[in-house]
């Protein structure tokens, strides 16, 4: 048996362990809190150039994508759609229990009271910690990149690493420890697992099992994107793939199409090899990750306006920035495309089959030109 003098160490290497993983994991995460906020693009001038760095290095380029939509509202699948409205719940809810965790500890430390076994610990061992998995698990649904889901995976078998030595601290301090972890689960209620894959044996055991979670992690991220891309309303074009950032219907999709074409300004940046990114959208919607024009008293957001005129619609047309050998057209050229360039803004009226004006890029765009999401 390891001595409480042990347990206090193991105790305070795994703490900062955690806090050095919760920092580097929270920087991550905090760009969806400020991708929200008026100041966005102040905080991204700070944080983009390490997004900008690992883009520029070839095999870490991938660890800085989105695995799921999140400038699209669009969706062919009804897995996709519900996937960012579950994170909402499962990080407020995680969030909540952690709050109520904490009530709980706090009230015991101050009254002197033995260790909490009521509550939220009645049937579980480590509630806060388990909210605070689960409002981890919500924050990478929210903001999908894969940086912030491997973030979230190490910082899990933080807690995991965290909580194993605070019980064992606790059995050798509270009497009637062992007997409440007879009755109880760590992170689920006991009998809800067969057996945790959370509890390996040993220092190897344990690098085991985290490499087989990553690797399980990324592999269904890896999955979900390739779904969640293939879900996308889009028309293959030879010149561009017109990506719907709102719903459309097939047809105002290729009157837009055609509309587009119809421009002498855009024909002239159409590549000779390879297609363009036409982001298809109402031309009262302003989403800040694409290039824009943001006209006095708008604001930028990625909620489809409920007064969206049916026949009027703008697209902007970007070119995207692919890896050497990578595809050129498609579906398969999003999916690989790293960044994008805006070059032209059109605005289209389909009732009168016309388009109606033609803008230049932003001179100084909200993000720069700094990695941020392309669907």
């Amino acid at each position: 048996m390891t001595k409480p003098r042990d347990d206090h160490a193991q105790i305070k290497l795994a703490r900062r362990a955690f806090w050095t993983g919760a920092a580097f994991y929270g920087l991550i995460a905090f760009e969806f809190f400020y991708m929200a906020t008026p100041f966005a693009a102040w905080f991204y001038a700070v944080y983009g150039p390490g997004l900008d760095l690992l883009e520029g290095v070839g095999p870490a380029n991938w660890t800085i994508r989105f695995f799921l939509p999140h400038v699209s509202e669009a969706t062919s699948s009804p897995l996709i759609a519900v996937l960012e409205p579950l994170g909402a719940a499962l990080f407020f809810g995680g969030l909540a229990a952690f709050a109520i965790g904490a009530v709980q500890i706090y009230r015991a430390k101050i009254k002197r009271l033995p260790a909490v076994t009521g509550g939220l610990y009645r049937h579980v061992r480590h509630p806060q910690y388990l909210a605070l998995i689960v409002s981890g698990i919500g924050m990478t649904l929210l903001w999908p990149r894969f940086l912030v889901l491997i973030g979230t995976v190490v910082v899990i078998f933080v807690y995991v690493a965290l909580a194993r030595a605070e019980e064992r601290l606790c059995l050798a301090t509270y009497p009637g420890y062992a007997a409440y972890m007879e009755r109880s689960g760590m992170f689920l209620p006991r009998g809800w697992l067969p057996a945790s894959p959370l509890r390996p044996a040993g220092a190897a055991g344990f690098a085991l099992a985290f490499a087989a979670a990553l690797a399980g992690a990324l592999g269904l991220a890896f999955l979900l994107r390739h779904h969640a891309v293939a879900s996308l309303v889009v028309r293959s074009e030879p010149e561009a793939l017109y990506l719907a950032v709102a719903p459309i219907d097939a047809a105002a999709h290729a009157e837009v199409a055609a509309l587009v074409r119809t421009s002498p300004e855009a024909r002239a940046l159409f590549p000779e090899e390879g297609a363009l990114i036409a982001y298809v959208l109402p031309q009262t919607m302003y989403v800040a990750e694409i290039p824009m024009d943001l006209p006095a008293g708008r604001q930028f957001g990625h909620s489809v306006p409920r007064d969206a005129d049916p026949a009027r619609w703008k697209v902007i047309l970007a070119r995207p920035e692919l890896p050497a050998g990578a595809p050129l057209t498609g579906l398969a050229m999003l999916r690989e495309a790293v960044n994008k360039t805006a070059l032209l803004e059109l605005h289209l009226d389909l009732s009168a089959d016309a388009v109606t004006a033609t803008l230049p890029p932003p001179a100084a765009p909200f993000y720069a030109d700094h990695q941020v999401p392309l669907f």
